[in-house]
């Protein structure tokens, strides 16, 4: 984060949200770019660049398929030096249901370019499974936090997964401060 991360690099890391959403194979998946107030999440503060896109897909797994939607929330601050990304992952099929995952084996896969050092299971903060580690972001050794929380527990599994990851250049109090001004599934 030389000053901050870029916004090609925030681009890039929703970008690559995106493709490790949902489990192969998905059809007709199409995601787009829209108004925040349209998804579960709230953000509320000052001094944020805030972007959300809506990812839909229509998935199948062992001959059940529905629908799923996945919303995203990127917070970055206006000095670019942190950003938070949260993404709400919902199925709408009553076939179909996620499986859970500890925080860890989530955050790998979900953020699959993001390196994690240093991994340091805290427990649960704020209704969340939170861990701190530390990556090479944008160039730049950041500490970083994972969240994740399961919802509507359905045929052994779960119906909705919210996760998210965020860094910063310097302390993570400024991560922090920015996911206790957001509301998502959950809270």
């Amino acid at each position: 984060m030389k000053s901050g991360m870029s916004a090609v690099a925030a681009v890039v890391m929703l970008v690559a949200i995106l493709g490790a959403l949902l489990p192969a194979p998905a059809t007709a998946a199409e995601d787009s770019a829209i108004d925040c107030s349209s998804t579960p999440f709230v953000f509320s503060g000052d001094g944020y660049f805030v972007d959300c896109l809506r990812y839909e897909a229509k998935p199948r797994k062992d001959g059940a398929s529905g629908e799923s939607q996945s919303d995203v929330i990127n917070v970055t601050s206006d000095e670019r030096e942190m950003f938070l990304t949260l993404v709400s992952i919902r199925l709408t099929s009553t076939g179909l249901h996620m499986r859970y995952q500890n925080l860890r084996e989530n955050t790998h896969d979900f953020f699959s370019g993001v390196e994690l050092q240093d991994w340091n299971g805290i427990g649960y903060q704020s209704g969340y499974d939170t861990a701190e580690f530390t990556s090479h972001i944008s160039g730049t050794l950041s500490r970083c936090i994972a969240v994740q929380r399961y919802l509507n527990p359905a045929f052994g599994g779960f119906k909705r997964h919210v996760i998210g990851m965020g860094c910063a250049a310097g302390s993570l109090d400024a991560v922090y401060g920015a996911l206790a001004k957001l509301r998502a599934p959950g809270d």
